[in-house]
């Protein structure tokens, strides 16, 4: 009898540890899992942005735009921007858009006109 009245304050130690333990790895992995989500988002964004840029540089080579800049509000989350600058070898557009982290981002793609 006197042997578990002993090891009372022992199980409330290891109570005690054990959940501290536990709470201090959920409150590291929780802000490391938001930030592995967000930098997943903005490289989703930041594909289909550069993807969506090369389709429309594919079809400003074939016939030249009319106008040197275009705002589309459907590609992703955000309103990109693409804008193109052409020179007589080269064809340069460059997407522009606000990131999930709300940072102005931009890419820009070659072309040589046919």
């Amino acid at each position: 009898m006197t042997k578990n009245r002993n090891q009372k304050g022992f199980y409330i130690l290891e109570t005690l540890i054990s959940t501290m333990l536990f709470f201090t790895v959920c409150l590291t992995l929780l802000p490391i899992q938001y930030h592995l989500l967000l930098e997943k988002k903005i490289i989703h964004e930041e594909t289909a942005a550069i993807y969506f840029l090369s389709e429309e540089l594919h079809k400003a080579i074939l016939n030249q735009p009319e106008e040197d800049k275009f705002i589309y509000h459907d590609v992703i989350s955000t309103p990109i921007t693409i804008e193109f600058t052409s020179t007589p070898t080269l064809l340069k557009g460059c997407v522009t858009w606000i990131n999930a982290k709300q940072t102005k981002q931009t890419k820009c793609l070659h072309g040589k006109p046919v």
